[in-house]
């Protein structure tokens, strides 16, 4: 009997261990990428808008992590949500971004994986266009970052690194030598 309980318990706790979810912090501006946007825009004063990020068709955007389950990256919203109010908000620190910009950006999510074991990556792929640039451009960023053996750890290490994924995905954008062809 006292085996049944015990194997009973070990069960419940596993698969509650496995609904649990790692979440993250929100965003922080990079000024790297704010003094890119300045150096590029910042002397044409015109203003550019975001029209709207999409997840690409056959891209997942809901990552699970080991035996933890779901990955809250984007401090509740979802992840093309988060890169989407990040690039703004580089945009607007670098004094570019209107809401009522007659050009907007457009970003499709192309590829979005991590990986928690061995080194531990990022893998992120963003394609931009823009009502002046309809052909736009994609960037595949890898961003790697320490992992670890435990789950817990790995999975919030995961969770952590976005961030500064994000921040290079923008920055990758944003010296990209087609960005300035968005904002035309």
């Amino acid at each position: 009997m006292k085996k049944m309980i015990l194997a009973g318990l070990a069960v419940t706790t596993i698969a509650l261990a496995g609904c649990e979810t790692t979440s993250s912090r929100p965003y922080t501006p990079s000024t790297s990428n704010i003094v890119s946007i300045k150096d590029t825009l910042g002397a044409t004063n015109k203003k550019v808008g975001i029209s709207g990020f999409s997840v690409g068709e056959g891209v997942k955007d809901e990552l699970t992590c080991r035996a933890m389950g779901a990955l809250d990256v984007g401090s509740g919203k979802s992840p093309v949500e988060f890169i989407e109010e990040a690039f703004k908000t580089e945009m607007f620190q670098a004094g570019v971004f209107s809401s009522s910009a007659a050009n907007g950006i457009t970003g499709t999510l192309t590829e979005f994986k991590a990986d928690s074991w061995g080194k531990g990556q990022w893998d992120v792929g963003l394609k931009l266009s823009s009502d002046s640039y309809p052909e736009g451009y994609e960037i595949l960023t890898s961003y790697e970052f320490k992992s670890s053996y435990s789950a817990v750890r790995a999975c919030q290490n995961v969770v952590d690194a976005f961030t500064p994924t994000v921040q290079k995905l923008i920055n990758d954008a944003v010296t990209h030598p087609d960005f300035k062809k968005l904002t035309n």
